[in-house]
């Protein structure tokens, strides 16, 4: 197979990308649009005064039939249930060795209920109680829906007169890291690094050894950052490449599923692998519940594999249909490398 598609198959492609951005902003960008702009209006989604706080970095609009998740933060999460009080009254009494149970023989730092979690949500609502009016804004035109389906946005509030992204206040007050595990933000990054620094040495929140956070916040900030440098390549990379596709941004998926049979490099997180022995096949996730299968012609050593867990990699293969799903068939384990194939 050639690696570079056809032109015909990029003629489909084309189509394909087009019919599915009509499809978007007919039916899905909301209507509603802020007359007042402190950006250009691209990146607008729109303004809102029916809103809920549901933790550090997830909002309910009362008009979208999805949620919206934060850009470029990542709060700790919050006890739920009926059970919710005293759950958070165990962690208060016991932390952080519920951390360090939960996390077992894992290789990556998790995500769980914590008392700052409680208090970052407490926090935020407070942070809201005075806000009226809110604007939704995208950081890029091919990230508007995240891994769950919610909206990806940074949330500008007015407060004293003055438009604030709350996004950024969140790192500056040491209620978040700057979370860069999918992408450093292409319109913030430097706010959002100065904001992180200056949260670090004015020891707020998680930054705060005296505070019930999570442990290992300089593990995840070393993985995240790993993981923001390979998209940075990768989309400095595809301007010159056709034969790249982004697993995880809007539209690949059905851009994919469009080049069958032909051999392509895939990018993308490669999913969660067994603690040893051998495998036939791996994944790349797109969405919950969406993956691009990763299948090898031989045996593949977990063990070689595990440097890239969890990373962003590509995958050089060809593209199959199996049913709904797409394969992406590997001559084997070698055919992953962080390095863009060539």
């Amino acid at each position: 197979m050639n690696l570079i598609l056809s032109s015909d198959r990029m003629r489909r492609i084309a189509t394909g990308i087009a019919f599915f951005s009509l499809f978007f902003i007919a039916g899905c960008s909301p209507q509603h649009r802020d007359t007042e702009f402190t950006t250009s209006p691209a990146y607008v989604i729109g303004s809102y005064t029916n809103f809920e706080v549901v933790d550090g970095d997830t909002f309910r609009i009362k008009t979208f039939s999805r949620g919206v998740r934060f850009l470029c933060i990542d709060t700790e999460e919050v006890p739920r249930g009926r059970e919710a009080a005293k759950e958070l009254a165990r962690l208060r009494a016991t932390w952080p060795a519920p951390y360090w149970k939960k996390l077992g023989k894992g290789r990556f730092p998790i995500k769980m209920p914590s008392p700052f979690g409680y208090e970052t949500a407490e926090w935020a609502k407070t942070w809201f109680a005075d806000v009226d009016s809110i604007r939704l804004e995208r950081d890029s035109p091919d990230n508007v829906y995240g891994y769950f389906g919610r909206w990806l946005a940074y949330v500008f509030a007015r407060k004293n007169g003055k438009w604030l992204n709350y996004n950024i206040e969140c790192v500056r007050l040491g209620y978040s890291p700057y979370s860069m595990k999918y992408g450093f933000s292409e319109r913030f990054h430097e706010q959002f690094l100065q904001a992180q620094d200056e949260a670090r040495r004015a020891g707020r929140g998680i930054w705060n050894p005296a505070v019930q956070h999570y442990p290992q916040y300089e593990e995840r900030l070393a993985w995240w950052t790993l993981r923001g440098d390979a998209i940075r390549e990768y989309l400095a990379l595809r301007k010159e490449r056709r034969d790249l596709f982004f697993i995880g941004r809007d539209g690949e998926y059905e851009r994919l599923a469009l080049a069958s049979r032909d051999t392509v490099c895939a990018f993308g997180v490669l999913g969660q692998l067994p603690d040893h022995g051998t495998i036939r096949e791996c994944t790349m996730s797109h969405k919950k519940d969406v993956v691009v299968r990763l299948q090898f012609n031989e045996t593949a050593d977990v063990a070689f594999l595990q440097q890239f867990e969890q990373l962003y990699v590509y995958a050089r293969g060809v593209v199959f249909l199996d049913g709904k799903n797409i394969v992406l068939r590997l001559p084997g384990p070698k055919a992953i490398t962080q390095h863009p194939c060539p």
